[in-house]
């Protein structure tokens, strides 16, 4: 399951602090309007005084928590994808069907949908796409064996063997390893960033913070992540 997750970066000032003396007209006591824009680390009386200067920051927090959710979020789309035995609209999500040499979606094709427990009913508008979608279903390596109907295709979803169990169960530790992969070279990128940033101008306190912030996220999202696959085996293991 291929995840490609892009950075974006967000603008902060820094105040950074230079030496000099003072222009002419500096003098204690004056109330200009560019004096009341003064830093406020500036000294009357002196011609020294800080300047506020942007510095372009690398490292976002929020961006990083942003990626992190979606991460667990593709996860948690892939896990509804493994049928356990029950009917699921999701099930069907992988297929593509043929239709003048284009491999279409089936969900851009026909409306899915539950009909009991054990069978879900695939709807068409055309009739003439019915065999077609029939012989997607069933090569789409889903163990199904859908029933053409007129206007529609019935699909018994079969009570899965327990060799199809403990292998949908590793399939789902595989998708929730690579999730964590994931999770972890976003935290790994977030500190390389933080580095730079140190490097750039930012604070060394507010780094170490931004730093335990990242190494938090992660945390919570690779447990989040224990949590979704934990659920999802013993789904597939009851059903």
């Amino acid at each position: 399951m291929a995840m490609a997750l892009n950075a974006s970066c967000q603008i902060r000032g820094y105040a950074s602090k230079k030496g000099g003396k003072g222009g002419k007209g500096g003098k204690k006591g004056s109330s200009s309007d560019d004096d009341d824009d003064e830093d406020s680390g500036s000294r009357k009386g002196k011609g020294k005084g800080a300047e506020p200067s942007g510095v372009e920051m690398t490292f976002d927090p929020l961006d990083l928590e942003k990626k992190m959710g979606q991460c667990l979020e593709r996860l948690k789309k892939d896990f509804m994808t493994m049928r356990a035995g029950t009917a699921n609209p999701a099930i069907l999500d992988p297929v593509v069907v043929k239709i003048d040499k284009k491999m279409v979606p089936l969900r851009d094709l026909a409306q899915v949908s539950i009909k009991d427990a054990k069978t879900l009913m695939v709807n068409v508008s055309d009739a003439e796409l019915t065999t077609a979608i029939e012989k997607a279903i069933r090569e789409a390596g889903l163990n199904l064996n859908p029933i053409a109907e007129n206007k529609a295709v019935k699909v018994p979803v079969p009570k899965p063997t327990k060799e199809f169990r403990e292998s949908l169960t590793k399939q789902a530790s595989t998708s929730a390893e690579k999730a964590k992969t994931i999770i972890r070279k976003l935290r790994q990128d977030g500190m390389k960033d933080l580095k730079t940033d140190l490097k750039a101008g930012m604070s060394s306190d507010e780094n170490y913070t931004l730093e335990k912030k990242a190494q938090t996220l992660h945390d919570k999202y690779i447990k989040d992540i224990e949590e979704a696959l934990k659920a999802k085996s013993k789904e597939i293991m009851s059903n």
